[in-house]
């Protein structure tokens, strides 16, 4: 350990006396000016104006609360279902709910004064520390690493504590101490994986949790003298301390998932042990009285004639990772219970139609806020119940969304996913919102998409769990077993029935282009990975991107666009930033996202622009031929929603004529659709209020989308410039109330046969009108048309 260290934090303490959380203004780092986009022959990005709010004061659900230290304000993360968690601050009953970021948040914690907060944010490819005000002005904490955990604060205020990586380690984490000024920071341990902390009642030690997948106990370290030893060295649960017992409690294991409450003293003397039978997990909190231990269980039975004993956890592994069998049964929702450590009782607090997620309590513990879900929920709610009267009242309610809607390439049908019946469903509806079937049991998962088959009247799902490809009456089977339902990675594009898959169909592989060619009911495979010499092969194939007359294929390697024949041969390099990478290490970009002008003679993409410490994402114009090379658009990285929903930003396509390119950009953390003309580079604003998940109906000029207005996910329709905002309104059939209820089969396991067919309602009124067969989209443009659905779903 560093003895030198405390020494240092002692002499940088002597005449300053700082509050807890609060840092003047002189010691705030000034925020550097933006360094310019990476130079291009194109026009110079263009300037995007703030935007309000949308949904200021309205919340779409809960999660992570938090009272502020006086109890008169709950803070709370909230989002949409695509969007990343930002910050809301509430009064305590609820009212005047205020959202103070739009950037995204991963965590946060109140200023001991309550004045502020911090919050850990990630926004250009990294975690860092902000402090945000009450009016939501944003400023960095000095002194801290990148990737370092929110600094807690020493009870006297003097001095802070976090966690960061081990330098040299990417799966360990140390403590590091500072003082409250921020004038001295410094590591206190080396490489022992921290997971969890908290200070000593005086401030002058530290208590903490080592481990990198699992707690291997509890150790004190004494700033004094930067001696550690171990209190516990076996396995545990989290511990937690309580000021007013002055006891420190933890989880420990006697059975694979099961937990009992011990409780010692700070020295680690006079060890408890509690029977919890109840408690299956390693997070516990006390109450505020110090008298109780509160978790989150299920109820449990006991199994008929099982009565083994129990053996204490002494191996060196974690006892819950191992297999056996168990004596009792765990029934239920997931509710609140405490532990009385006076009596051994275990009490039930919160409902039983309410199955929770987290918890927390005011200062004074008698209000407690609960998050969780009722069977009418659409994502996590906020409750706030008074333990002793057991009053339970709703704080933030959530509300439906409707999203990913997929135009048919003969614009006559949408598909689209929502969860209204608080179940993710996916409904097909006419371009004029009549509802014309209904999936409510697709595999669905985060990073689904949804394509249309045209000839054979198909839906595919592609996701990282599996390829589902299925008609209104029955699936689609796989020739090939190794048929890319596992992979690590994902994309498609669809021409006709034929499916452009990048995929690593096994571990170990990199990724692949193929080709599925549906016959019959069935889909053949083949590998596009490895042309014939004298042709290039690329090491990796992602975004895959038909040509609209199906002859070429677009492709990015990671790094440069490229293009082929639909046969998989011809590959041309059509940019060089892999040349230009290797000249500059501080300034270096890749391409992503390639698609086709309908014509086939352009080509537009996405570039990701490295220059130093910024990252500016680009939309940038090629011809086919891989000449006339020109930015169109470039927007700085600065929000959770570019870095980890880059799918949702740029994302471009042409319109109708392809005079413009449709294409989704971030201002101020808020993503909007906009539009820029190919000619002369003028950018257009087309929503104001977020939209993402943007689509052309090809033969109508029209573009569908989902608004984010009101925090509230809802597909709209609009033209292609902007005009005739509406929202899409599925409208069951007269006569067919229900619609055509098609259950598709589960995806199969890797190796086993297809699942039988789908098993299908069909519709009171008689089955669907079939869809017109539509010749391919002609190769000279789209054709505009008036808008479908003007009439029909305006409200």
């Amino acid at each position: 350990m560093k003895r030198l260290i405390y020494l240092a934090l002692l002499l940088a303490l002597s005449g300053c006396a700082v509050n807890r959380g609060a840092l003047t203004e002189e010691q705030q780092p000034q925020q550097a000016a933006p360094l310019p986009a990476p130079q291009s022959p194109a026009a110079p990005p263009a300037e995007m104006s703030r935007l309000p709010l949308p949904g200021m004061t309205d919340p779409n659900g809960g999660r992570s609360p938090s009272y502020s230290p006086d109890g008169k304000k709950i803070a709370f993360l909230s989002s949409t279902r695509h969007t990343p968690p930002d910050l809301w601050v509430m009064d305590a009953d609820g009212s005047n709910a205020r959202r103070l970021t739009t950037k995204g948040v991963e965590s946060y914690i109140w200023s001991a004064d309550g004045g502020s907060l911090l919050i850990s944010v990630r926004r250009v490819g990294y975690k860092e520390v902000l402090r945000i005000t009450p009016d939501g002005v944003e400023k960095r904490v000095p002194s801290l690493p990148p990737n370092c955990s929110i600094p807690v604060y020493s009870p006297d205020g003097n001095l802070f504590a976090f966690t960061a990586p081990a330098q040299g380690s990417e799966d360990s984490r140390d403590l590091w101490v500072g003082t409250a000024s921020g004038d001295r920071v410094e590591p206190v341990t080396d490489k022992l994986s921290i997971r969890n902390f908290f200070w000593s009642p005086d401030s002058r030690g530290i208590f903490f949790e080592p481990g990198k997948t699992y707690g291997t106990g509890i150790w004190t370290l004494d700033l004094a003298t930067m001696e550690s030893k171990p209190l516990v060295s076996k396995y545990i649960g989290t511990p937690v301390f309580s000021r007013n017992s002055g006891l420190i409690a933890y989880p420990y294991p006697v059975n694979p998932g099961e937990f009992e409450v011990h409780t010692m003293k700070p020295d680690g003397t006079d060890v408890r042990i509690y029977r919890s039978p109840r408690l299956s997990g390693r997070s516990i909190a006390w109450d505020a009285a110090g008298k109780g231990i509160y978790y989150l269980a299920q109820d449990i039975k006991r199994k008929e004639g099982a009565e083994k004993p129990r053996e204490p956890a002494e191996k060196s592994g974690a006892p819950h990772e191992s297999a056996a069998d168990k004596e009792i049964e765990r029934v239920g929702v997931n509710a609140l219970w405490r532990l009385d450590l006076a009596t051994g009782k275990e009490e039930r607090i919160s409902p039983e139609n309410l199955h929770l997620t987290d918890y927390t309590f005011s200062a004074t513990g008698e209000r407690m806020i609960l998050e969780g879900v009722t069977e009418k929920s659409h994502a996590a709610e906020l409750f706030q119940i008074e333990p002793s009267s057991g009053e339970l009242r709703q704080l933030v309610k959530s509300k439906p969304s409707t999203w990913m809607p997929v135009p048919s390439p003969d614009a006559t049908k949408i598909a689209l996913v929502t969860n209204e019946a608080f179940t993710e469903t996916i409904k097909v509806a006419s371009s004029t919102g009549e509802e014309l079937a209904i999936y409510p049991n697709v595999p669905l998962a985060a990073d689904s998409r949804l394509y249309w088959l045209p000839r054979s009247e198909a839906l595919v799902v592609f996701n990282s769990s599996g390829l589902l490809a299925f008609t209104e009456n029955s699936p689609i089977e796989f020739t090939n077993f190794k048929d890319h339902r596992i992979f690590l990675f994902a994309d498609a594009s669809i021409q006709e029935d034929k499916i452009l898959i990048s995929s690593i169909p096994q571990y170990g592989e990199s990724a692949g282009l193929y080709l599925l060619e549906a016959a019959g009911n069935k889909f053949v495979q083949t590998d596009l990975r490895y042309p014939a010499a004298p042709d290039v092969a690329a090491e990796h194939y992602m975004q895959p991107r038909w040509s609209l007359d199906g002859k070429k294929i677009a492709f990015s390697d990671g790094i440069d666009i490229w293009t082929m024949s639909a046969e998989g041969k011809g590959r041309i390099w059509i940019t060089n930033h892999a040349e230009e990478n290797s000249k500059d290490q501080e300034k270096y970009a890749v391409a992503n996202y390639p698609v086709w002008s309908s014509k086939g003679d352009k080509i537009c993409y996405t570039v990701t622009a490295f220059h130093d410490k910024d990252i500016f994402r680009q939309l940038w114009l090629i011809n086919a031929d891989g000449s006339g090379a020109r930015m169109l658009f470039s927007e700085q990285m600065g929000s959770q929603f570019q870095v980890f929903l880059p799918e949702f930003t740029n994302q471009p396509f042409f319109d109708y004529n392809d005079e413009h390119i449709i294409f989704t950009a971030v201002d101020n953390g808020i993503p909007n659709i906009y539009s820029v003309d190919v000619k002369g580079g003028k950018t257009s604003r087309l929503t104001e209020t977020g939209g993402i998940y943007p689509a052309l109906l090809p033969e109508e000029g029209v573009i569908v989308y989902v608004s984010l207005e009101g925090n509230v996910e809802r597909v709209f329709l609009m033209n292609s410039d902007g005009s005739e905002k509406r929202p899409f309104v599925v409208k069951a059939r007269p006569g067919a109330p229900e619609g055509k209820v098609a259950v598709p089969p589960a995806v199969a396991e890797p190796g086993k046969n297809a699942a039988k067919p789908a098993e299908t309602v069909k519709e009171k009124a008689g089955p669907a009108e079939p869809v017109k067969k539509k010749t391919q989209v002609k190769k000279k443009g789209r054709s505009k048309k008036k808008a479908p659905g003007a009439d029909a779903v305006k409200q």
